[in-house]
């Protein structure tokens, strides 16, 4: 983020009590329960939002060497996004030709893409090698024919992204929605991969990003954790498009604007989040990069990958403990508070027992991501 727009968010805050909640959205919101708990609605956000929209998956950095690949599920497409030997990216449907068997799980780094089950073999491309002793089976299904699938994938930014249908035009500015200027100032392209984690949580995906999406729950929520350093009712928000920012502050923010101007420092004093409506949050804090990746699995579970990127790769043992210690320190936060608490809410929701949540003025990203996934649902002719 340059010192400019660091400046002018600091001197918003010259003027606010600390006490007091702000911003304020113009009016409060009424989401019903079934946005979260309905199976229809779920079938119609996973096709409209998660597979003809734009997926951010990783930052570039691990897809770094030819071959090199990440796996993905696009609204149920199976995904797999390969960088080639000419350094673009390609992406693909993560099915062999032959019985549709996945070509590859996770991620990773390989010369060649081959089909686990009857062993065809994929150039990176994807265009069909071989058919190990089999070609006679097939003389009549020519190689050119077999190719992997594409999908349409955009890199920028130090950022990939991938979208199942309907991304002829895709590309990083149009996924960022104007948010790319001030992503383009954190140089994500030099960020390395430290370590990466998966969970299932019994949650509807929109519950996930819901908790990043606010700071009112962190005095009583995290009242034996991080409440003491973070401030629960003064936050910065702003949109780019769909996509809410979020930026958390420590308390410690109201001293530094107490020096000189030319003194201020914005960014050691925050959590700055960028929520990418649907697909997950990228939060940059202090000294490392977080990357949220939700994947719906059904209306009350989803997959939630969380990867932590350094500035450089860590060098010695020391240097990997300070950054696994940092993301078991996150996991430990959301995975013992927010998200444990986030499936008893899914359970309330679920049982129809309450018609509506309520987002408060106070929570205006929150009201800013739901208006944007609503819109985004009718603008599909899908059931907002």
């Amino acid at each position: 983020m340059r010192r400019e727009r660091q400046i002018e968010l600091l001197r918003k805050l010259t003027t606010l009590d600390p006490h007091e909640p702000w911003p304020l959205a113009e009016r409060t919101m009424r989401n019903p329960a079934s946005a979260y708990a309905d199976p229809a609605r779920f079938e119609a956000e996973r096709t409209a939002l998660f597979r003809r929209r734009p997926q951010m998956l990783c930052l570039s950095s691990e897809l770094a060497a030819p071959g090199a690949y990440v796996t993905a599920d696009l609204g149920g497409v199976p995904a797999l996004v390969v960088r080639q030997a000419d350094g673009s990216l390609k992406g693909f449907v993560n099915a062999c030709r032959h019985r549709g068997a996945p070509v590859a799980d996770g991620s990773g780094e390989r010369p060649r893409i081959a089909c686990p089950y009857h062993g065809w073999v994929y150039d990176l491309d994807g265009s069909l090698i071989a058919r190990p002793y089999a070609e006679a089976g097939f003389d009549d299904a020519p190689k050119a024919d077999c190719g992997l699938l594409p999908i349409f994938v955009a890199e920028g930014y130090g950022l990939v992204f991938a979208q199942a249908e309907g991304g002829e035009r895709l590309t990083a500015d149009s996924a960022l929605c104007g948010a790319e200027g001030e992503i383009k100032d954190y140089g994500l392209e030099s960020y390395v991969l430290t370590e990466a984690r998966e969970h299932v949580w019994e949650v509807n995906w929109k519950l996930v990003l819901d908790t990043f999406a606010e700071s009112y729950h962190i005095r009583a929520l995290h009242k034996a954790t991080i409440a003491p350093a973070y401030s629960s009712e003064v936050s910065l928000c702003n949109a780019f498009g769909p996509h809410p920012q979020m930026i958390g502050l420590l308390k410690t923010v109201f001293d530094e604007i107490k020096k000189p101007e030319a003194e201020w420092n914005f960014l050691p004093h925050t959590t700055c989040q960028y929520i990418f409506m649907p697909s997950g949050l990228i939060t940059y804090q202090r000294d490392h990069i977080e990357l949220w990746r939700v994947t719906p699995l059904s209306a009350g579970r989803t997959r939630v990958r969380t990867s932590l990127y350094a500035p450089e790769a860590p060098a010695t043992d020391k240097a990997r403990a300070y950054w696994t210690k940092n993301l078991a320190a996150l996991l430990s936060v959301t995975g013992t508070e927010d998200f444990p608490l986030m499936e008893k809410i899914q359970s309330n929701l679920a049982s129809g027992a309450i018609p509506e949540l309520i987002y408060g003025r106070n929570e205006p990203a929150l009201i800013h991501l739901h208006t944007a996934i609503n819109d985004a649902l009718s603008q599909a002719g899908a059931n907002a």
